[in-house]
């Protein structure tokens, strides 16, 4: 058997350890291919798509690939820990370290050229639905299929080059051992499990004040506690893991009643070793997971909150705000009206007068309107609040996030008025000749007399998503903003499509990086219970000498099994929950609507494909120590 069989042979003989490696290592491929498909594909290079989508996909290569980086360094680093017996005898029957070295770089190469060409091959068969599924999300013609040479280059040296990288890496940074200490291998005794203290009350004290301070900062604090919050909360999930964890299994194992209950004893007891040998691999889990978590859930609340953002910021499908004296608001708006009837869209007209009062307040000009006529044409928006006041009262809106009136009253005309506000309330215009619109009583109103007016006329249009191309004709028509600010006119739908797309392109590129996470996480969860089999089956097969059941073996093992998939998977869902309502506090001051919907359905979804492969995963361990017993 010459050398290189000898390197084929050991992938071969453990293909069930090499399994998730190997399926991660495709699909970071898969994925990366496609991205570049997408990006050398001409209609991207002809720009019939917004050139931000192959930025976007440019962007996501870079992070897939540090991502794999990391990802296969940290399996095969663990993969060679676990095959120190294995060198050991092979150093035994005269093996040097340099074809230790050789052999480890040949296997590594190995894994990852069968890796880039199934990658590769898969990227093709799904390319056309993949060109399919990103024209449904950009909402644009589906792109036609073609050879794509470039993107084939780019995954196959890009990719040969990352795993020889990393069989050079592995290599250099192999720990020296003794042959005693190689031929013991995992085997070698284990001190007691033990935690500290100390690390165990900074873990729940860090986590803690990261909770609270995500969960009660104000929307305009956010983006400012978020890197003390997160660097916090990573810190208190590794403490978590390392020390809270087998801390907390010490003081259930001192309560003898529960310690000696059916089999807890057997689960406790082992439950402390896997815990303190598995912390940083449930630490690596967790975050991965969240940070997979956080980024589908985000992205798909974004993309699915668009109409609603886009109706809150643009109340009516067509908005006309003109002074008062402006000579070209008739044409202006015969011109409009008479292009929407010619494109056969029916549409309602709404309108809403304005005065300008004559005294700064605070140094900013206030528009005022009438309270009646307000909420007519706030009702006949598709999206706004209604305002309700006192006889006294007026009702200055908030301009930009953080913005707020100190002032308790406001003079107009001959009434001073009290203020209410909310910054939630979202007003329906900005002025041409003031800085702030405010609502009064329809009696106070009425008393104001001379000023300078503005109205704001308002089309709702039912089949508004439908008239980006007149849209865009009429703003090259009337012009956005008139000579001496005279006028400005808005439309929904180019603002809606173009939010569309910037969001569907970031959940495409979302999708897949977060998908790949997950699955990174899941395959460290598999090696890590495949690298244990063996050992397990000789801890039951002892056990069960002595009289354990088969039922108490299935307990036993869907217990470990569980807390293994379980545990960093619902710190991480704890995690992001936190994240979603500190987001949402931001989001809302922003326009966005409410992303509790859409994230619960990514945290449902992942749970349930996490039960999943759970299920299969416990069936076939235990398949395979139950053999092992008979």
């Amino acid at each position: 058997m010459t050398f290189r069989q000898f390197a084929f042979n050991n992938v071969t003989r453990n293909k069930r350890t090499y399994a998730a490696f190997f399926l991660s290592s495709v699909f970071s491929v898969m994925i990366f291919f496609v991205y570049a498909m997408f990006i050398f594909h001409p209609g991207i290079v002809d720009e019939e798509i917004n050139a931000s989508v192959a930025t976007g996909m440019m962007v996501a290569e870079y992070v897939i690939f540090l991502f794999a980086f990391f990802f296969l360094l940290y399996c095969v680093g663990a993969f060679l820990k676990k095959r120190e017996k294995e060198f050991g005898i092979l150093f035994m029957h005269g093996m040097t370290p340099l074809q230790r070295n050789l052999l480890i770089f040949m296997e590594n190469m190995l894994i990852g050229v069968v890796s880039i060409l199934f990658g590769i091959i898969l990227g093709m068969v799904l390319g056309k639905l993949f060109f399919q599924f990103a024209g449904f999300l950009l909402d644009v013609q589906a792109l036609p299929f073609y050879w794509p040479w470039k993107a084939i280059v780019l995954t196959a040296v890009a990719f040969l080059v990352l795993f020889a990288a990393i069989s050079i890496f592995t290599v250099l940074f192999l720990r020296k051992r003794s042959l005693l200490e190689l031929l013991q291998g995992s085997q070698r005794p284990k001190t007691e499990p033990k935690a500290s203290i100390t690390p165990s009350v900074l873990s729940a004290g860090l986590l803690g004040v990261s909770y609270l301070l995500a969960l009660l900062a104000d929307g305009m604090y956010v983006p400012l506690l978020l890197l003390p919050v997160t660097a916090m909360t990573i810190g208190g999930t590794y403490l978590l893991f390392t020390q809270l964890s087998v801390f907390l299994i010490g003081i259930m194992k001192k309560n003898r009643s529960f310690f000696w209950k059916r089999t807890n004893l057997l689960t406790l007891s082992d439950m402390g070793y896997r815990m303190k040998d598995n912390a940083r691999m449930f630490f690596l889990v967790c975050i991965v997971s969240t940070v997979a978590f956080c980024a589908v859930g985000t992205l798909a609340a974004l993309a699915g909150s668009i109409q609603e953002t886009s109706v809150r910021m643009h109340p009516f499908a067509f908005e006309y705000h003109t002074k008062r004296d402006n000579p070209d608001e008739q044409k202006h708006l015969s011109m409009l009206e008479s292009e929407l009837q010619k494109a056969g869209f029916s549409y309602e007209k709404h309108s809403l007068h304005m005065r300008v009062l004559p005294d700064k307040v605070d140094g900013e000009h206030i528009g005022v309107a009438r309270l009646t006529d307000y909420n007519t044409f706030a009702d006949a928006a598709d999206s706004a609040d209604k305002i309700a006041l006192g006889e006294q009262e007026i009702f200055p809106f908030v301009r930009w996030v953080g913005d707020s009136v100190d002032r308790p009253t406001i003079q107009v005309g001959d009434s001073s008025l009290t203020v209410k506000t909310d910054p939630s309330v979202v007003p329906l215009t900005r002025g041409l000749s003031f800085e702030r619109l405010a609502v009064v009583p329809d009696a106070v109103y009425d008393r104001l007399h001379g000023l300078e007016e503005e109205i704001l006329f308002g089309y709702n249009v039912p089949k508004w998503k439908e008239t980006k191309a007149i849209s865009i004709s009429l703003e090259e028509e009337i012009g956005r903003f008139g000579d001496g600010e005279q006028y400005y006119f808005t439309t929904r739908a180019p603002a809606y499509h173009s939010m569309k797309q910037m969001a569907n392109t970031a959940l495409f590129i979302g999708l897949f990086v977060g998908v790949l996470f997950f699955v990174a996480a899941a395959s460290f969860l598999y090696f890590r219970l495949y690298t244990d089999l063996e050992n397990d089956k000789r801890r039951y097969s002892a056990i069960s000498k002595i009289g354990m059941t088969e039922g108490e073996l299935t307990r036993i093992v869907t217990i470990q099994i569980a807390m293994l998939f379980f545990v960093p998977i619902l710190v991480a869902i704890a995690h992001s929950i936190v994240a979603f309502v500190s987001l949402q506090s931001l989001l809302k001051l922003m326009l966005i609507a409410s992303v509790v919907k859409p994230t619960a359905i990514v945290l449902i979804s992942f749970v349930v494909v996490q039960t999943i492969y759970f299920w299969i995963i416990r069936n076939r361990y235990l398949f395979h120590i139950k053999r092992a017993l008979s």
